[in-house]
């Protein structure tokens, strides 16, 4: 399985980094700084619907401003 890292997490001194791999079936989620630990998983339609929900800017817990 290939984990990629986030565009997001080139200041590794933050600490905010994520990777995700990408199955046929589902997307997952994991903290690089301690692959070992648990993984999120999420099905093709939830991982949509979560991507479709951030892109509409309707979180309010983002560091990262709208480009």
């Amino acid at each position: 399985m290939a984990w990629r890292k986030s565009s997001y997490s080139n200041n590794q001194e933050a600490g905010n980094c994520c990777e995700i791999a990408c199955l046929p079936a589902e997307i997952r989620v994991r903290d690089s700084k301690f692959p070992e630990r648990a993984v999120l998983r999420f099905s093709l339609p939830a991982w949509q619907a979560a991507v479709a929900y951030f892109d509409r800017g309707q979180f309010a817990g983002g560091i990262h401003e709208q480009l």
